[in-house]
């Protein structure tokens, strides 16, 4: 059977999930390994896989610093099928260049056929979505995996468009990149609450968390993934200058995938605003993918 590797880094654990939808999806066709990319990922060798998929969440409408030095380490060799998957809480199009620097590193190995999705995933900062939409946005990610899984078997490319404006508001919003450096000098932990669980500590992709003198402290190279204040159990970790946005308590997906009364309270058809402007549009050009490979199955 052929081997594919999924390479990917998460931050608050949205891209695991994907990359284990997506490694069971394939699973079929493929034998799958991953690689969660941390602080302790060494570069390796692709030259034994027939398919690698990368993935990432975006963050400010790009990819992971930390994804993309990781990534800058490989050889991609050009003989093989490649695919990109990313997720972000809203499909806003500024999210299309995200990828363009990953792009670039398979270009530069000559790689030029490869296919990118972006699944949407709730947010873990800013607000908490509701179970009611994170349901509708599993409905529309089932259909983009079916997608997926379409191009996989058939080798076909699937691009998604980007444009010189979108490409230059990326790259000038890189700049968040040394966000995560400036604001860990205000991170902060409530003594009151904080029970020494070690969790933020064990956690930390990039462990840019440790203790020092019985207190939780925080070094500067921080990713801003959210994983530490998103899942402490006592609510206790301040994320500086982004406190008013911070997120605690996680998702519980498996729930959501198993309540089908969520399913019928149709959530975005009640909004406005943000989630009404966001939202319809993907869905649509979902579904005109998801029938249009079903017609070809057919």
């Amino acid at each position: 059977m052929k081997k594919a590797i999924l390479i990917y880094y998460t931050g608050t654990y949205n891209t695991r999930y994907l990359a284990k939808k997506i490694g069971e999806k394939i699973s079929g066709a493929f034998n799958v390994d991953y690689l969660e990319v941390d602080s302790h990922s060494q570069p390796i060798d692709l030259s034994s896989f027939d398919l690698i998929g990368l993935g990432y969440p975006i963050y400010a409408f790009n990819a992971p610093s930390f994804f993309l030095k990781y990534l800058k380490r490989l050889k991609f060799p050009a003989d093989k099928q490649y695919f990109i998957f990313k997720n972000s809480g809203e499909s806003f199009a500024l999210n299309n260049a995200s990828s363009r620097k990953i792009i670039r590193y398979l270009k530069k190995n000559h790689v030029n056929r490869f296919s990118e999705y972006h699944f949407l995933m709730p947010y873990n900062i800013h607000f908490k979505y509701d179970d009611a939409f994170i349901s509708e946005l599993f409905e529309a990610d089932k259909k983009l995996l079916e997608v997926l899984h379409f191009d996989i078997l058939n080798v076909h490319t699937r691009s998604i468009k980007s444009n010189f404006i979108y490409n230059l508001v990326s790259k000038i919003l890189r700049i968040q990149t040394f966000g995560g450096y400036l604001n860990s000098y205000f991170y902060k932990v409530d003594n009151t609450k904080c029970i020494d669980c070690g969790m933020c500590v064990r956690n930390c992709p990039v462990e840019n968390i440790y203790y020092k003198n019985g207190h939780i402290k925080f070094k500067h190279h921080c990713l801003m993934c959210m994983r530490c204040s998103f899942y402490c159990p006592k609510d206790a970790i301040s994320i500086g200058m982004l406190k008013n946005w911070k997120v605690n308590g996680g998702y519980d997906f498996k729930m959501i995938e198993q309540n089908k009364g969520l399913k019928e309270k149709k959530f975005i058809e009640k909004q406005k605003g943000f989630f009404y402007k966001c939202y319809p549009k993907t869905f649509k050009e979902i579904d005109k993918m998801y029938n249009q490979i079903i017609s070809k199955s057919d």
